[in-house]
């Protein structure tokens, strides 16, 4: 990964973050930008294909797992799955949140998951990219 890619990658990183949204993307971002999708570091779509998607483990979209913690501002971020959802939880050291997905909810309480969920996803890890906004 070359300097301008991982400064890029930090900053939609530290907007998503901060905001749950990623950055505005500038025309000097495009090869980057480019460089980490074919790297699998994020997904792309809109009209331009340029529009960031999903920066694992966050996600601009409101389709997929919510998680909500009063932990830090803005309080509400979103991943493609309840699996990004526990690794936004991580990333951003949440100790207190809920994860919630298809219309399951997992709680996280003093930095555990709580009520003994398990977790089993249908896809294998092999074929996540085929439709990364599926899986």
């Amino acid at each position: 990964m070359t300097e301008r890619e991982s400064e890029l990658r930090l900053r939609i990183m530290r907007a998503f973050a901060a905001t749950a949204a990623p950055p505005e993307i500038g025309p000097a971002d495009g090869e980057p930008l480019r460089c980490l999708a074919e790297r699998h570091v994020l997904a792309l779509g809109g009209d331009d294909g340029a529009q960031i998607l999903m920066a694992h483990p966050f996600a601009a979209h409101r389709t997929g797992a919510q998680v909500e913690s009063r932990d830090r501002a803005p309080g509400t971020w979103w991943g493609n799955c309840a699996w990004d959802g526990l690794g936004i939880v991580a990333l951003l050291g949440l100790t207190d949140a809920t994860v919630t997905s298809n219309g399951i909810t997992l709680r996280i309480e003093d930095g555990a998951l709580r009520d003994g969920a398990l977790f089993h996803v249908a896809v294998p890890a092999h074929a996540w990219w085929d439709d990364i906004g599926f899986t």
